[in-house]
């Protein structure tokens, strides 16, 4: 699955702030003991400038002598700034200086220090996770055998609290609900530029695992085998994988079926080679088939050596049935059926997808000679955000169709909302296929 959304990398604060420059600077007073002893010395300061330009808090770094590091606090703590800018206003930002003590010259000018000691921007340090998530894993996906991964970002405020989460990627759509919850639990030591916390942008993973399961077993549990319907004689198992989608008009009827689709996993685990085996239905194969070139593997090896090894991929749609049979799509299908699933006018705001995956250009059409492609997706957005009941609208071939199809089922929204109440929606969106360059 490759993301549409990217973010920029965190911006390092030395490259917005107009630092603070010295306007009023106080001489620091040789302590009169190591006058008398003639004893040279230093004293490393770090100071916060307010946004007033007066200095708010300042600690020493290193000393040569304690009676020096008193000294030089004592001095820093009457110098007057012209603060830092940022964004045009004044702000907050954390200066070092390295206060000198020469009995050679007692005294410094008492303008200005030499250049070579002038406070200058204090280092920044990025900021670091703190806290381990929350994590629930989801139980869609237990019985499949899957671990994966969700790659995030999120906004951490100056006092290392998270918002605005956002996953970018995720080697199955089931992990990005829980993911996004996972990270609003988590804490930061903030970004800092010295001492003074600054807000910023983190990224990393929230790490699915099921450690009980082998590759053999995730194989299984999600239908996949060699071509003879063993296990595959090669080390692999799933990375990512797309679920198809159950074709709109099988699944308004109440009807199911099956498809196989076998392909070759190459040495990068990239499946090619896809072909429709067997299929009750065309549309069941071709949504399979989608399903497998949006999906993605570990590299293959065999006694240790990268090789090609052929799989086959079967998927099994069938209303569920019997007293105990749960079909969590049950009631959306109904209303779907029945026209009444309302469209986005009057909802509280606009809809906003916080995860999106990209359409693949189908393999079938790259040596096609087509340039360019396009398909329009209707589809259901559930009460959790969720993408249900893709049906392809339009497409200038049915291979692109399939392609958006599969990708908008990934898709999560924001809740949509009617008068505060989560509600359902259904919605349109067109997609563009260019061919990929050679």
């Amino acid at each position: 699955m490759v993301p549409l959304l990217h973010a920029q990398a965190p911006v390092d604060p030395s490259q917005v702030y107009g630092k603070a420059f010295l306007r009023t600077w106080v001489a620091p007073v040789y302590p009169e003991d190591a006058l008398k002893e003639k004893a040279p010395g230093t004293a490393q300061i770090r100071l916060v400038v307010d946004e007033k330009g007066a200095v708010a808090t300042s600690r020493v770094l290193d000393a040569t002598d304690g009676r020096f590091a008193d000294a030089a606090q004592f001095a820093v703590k009457q110098w007057v700034f012209t603060p830092a800018i940022d964004a045009g206003k004044p702000a907050k930002c954390s200066l070092d200086t390295l206060v000198v003590f020469s009995p050679d010259d007692p005294r410094p000018g008492a303008r200005m220090p030499p250049q070579e000691q002038m406070p200058d921007l204090s280092p920044t340090t990025d900021s670091v996770l703190e806290s381990t998530p929350d994590i629930n894993y989801p139980d869609t996906l237990y019985d499949r055998k899957l671990s994966g991964r969700a790659h995030y970002f999120c906004d951490v405020a100056a006092d290392g609290t998270v918002s605005n989460p956002r996953v970018t990627a995720a080697t199955h759509v089931d992990f990005v609900i829980p993911a996004l919850q996972a990270i609003e639990t988590l804490k930061y030591t903030p970004r800092k530029q010295g001492d003074q916390p600054l807000p910023s942008e983190a990224e990393g993973d929230i790490h699915f695992d099921i450690s009980r399961q082998n590759a053999s077993g995730a194989l299984a549990a999600n239908m996949i085998s060699a071509p003879d319907g063993t296990a595959p004689l090669a080390d692999v198992t799933p990375i990512a994988l797309a679920d198809p989608v159950w074709p709109y008009d099988l699944r308004l009827a109440g009807k199911g079926g099956t498809a196989t689709v076998t392909f070759t996993v190459d040495v990068n685990g990239v499946p090619k080679n896809e072909k429709v085996a067997e299929a009750s239905d065309p549309s069941i194969g071709a949504a399979l088939l989608a399903a497998v070139e949006m999906s993605y593997f570990s590299a293959p090896a065999v006694d240790g050596k990268s090789e090609p090894t052929e799989l086959k991929r079967t998927i099994s749609f069938a209303v569920p049935e019997g007293a105990d049979a749960v079909d969590p799509l049950a009631s959306l299908v109904a209303e779907a059926k029945a026209g009444r699933v309302p469209g986005a006018t009057g909802l509280d705001a606009k809809l906003m997808p916080i995860f999106r995956a990209s359409p693949v250009y189908p393999a079938a059409l790259r040596l096609s000679g087509l340039p360019a492609g396009r398909a329009i997706i209707e589809f259901v957005i559930d009460q959790e955000g969720r993408v249900r009941l893709p049906r392809i609208v339009s497409a200038t071939h049915p291979e692109f169709g399939w392609s958006a199809a599969t990708a908008i089922s990934q898709w999560v929204f924001e809740v949509p909302r009617r008068k505060g109440q989560p509600t359902e929606v259904k919605v349109q969106a067109p997609f563009q296929f260019k061919a990929p360059s050679a």
